[in-house]
């Protein structure tokens, strides 16, 4: 059993380079996919995946091991045919070829994300039975002091205008571990006013990636 306190974490918004074909994607525990030669993908590098299999569609995660022809991603483990059917995982990797941190923020929201539940009886019943049927689209919003200077701003205004998917991090030191997720911006640099409180900007994030990665640091 582990927990730890967020204090100290950082986020960042990821900027991707130009998308890299991928060809074909292995059912393994670790899946392999198939590119071009001249990938110039290395191990460790961050990518954002886009691929025919919805699972793994815009997740971030690290590439674990690569050849000229290939890149392994080893948190997927696409092995049920069942839900990665063989041959339609095809898409693209763009790595992530820098950073930028949403600083000084004051509070982190998250809402949706809950189960919902369809409702039936049948006429043997005396009560009704809850069938799981989906769960709500989740968000993210951050409450960040406002300075306008800041690079992030720019950032966070042309993803909002071009609607592109972004890549985002969190390293939590106490918990000693970096996650990622991808999300949709929605940015209003118009901060919010009040007597004797600290002027704040609200940066909201649709999220798009079905899962968080999680890496702990090396020992």
């Amino acid at each position: 059993m582990g927990f730890a306190l967020p204090n100290g974490a950082t986020v960042f918004v990821g900027q991707s380079a130009a998308a890299i074909a991928v060809t074909g994607v292995s059912n393994a525990n670790g899946a392999v996919f198939t590119v071009a030669t001249g990938h110039n993908l290395a191990v460790g590098d961050e990518v954002l995946i886009s691929s025919g299999w919805s699972l793994i569609d815009s997740l971030v995660a690290r590439v674990s091991a690569q050849t000229a022809t290939s890149v392994t991603i080893g948190v997927i483990d696409s092995t049920n045919v069942s839900y990665f059917p063989a041959g339609s995982g095809v898409g693209s990797l763009k790595k992530i070829s820098s950073w930028t941190e949403i600083p000084q923020i004051t509070e982190v929201a998250n809402s949706g994300g809950d189960q919902q539940y369809a409702q039936v009886q049948f006429l043997s019943d005396d009560r009704q039975r809850n069938v799981a049927t989906y769960k709500a689209a989740k968000s993210q919003t951050f409450t960040m002091a406002h300075d306008s200077t800041l690079p992030i701003y720019a950032r966070l205004t042309a993803a909002d205008r071009s609607g592109e998917t972004l890549a985002l991090r969190m390293y939590v030191p106490k918990a000693k571990e970096t996650r990622y997720w991808s999300a949709q911006a929605s940015f209003n640099a118009t901060p919010t006013t009040a007597v004797n409180s600290v002027e704040t900007v609200q940066p909201a994030f649709a999220i798009q990636s079905r899962d968080m990665t999680f890496y702990k640091d090396a020992a």
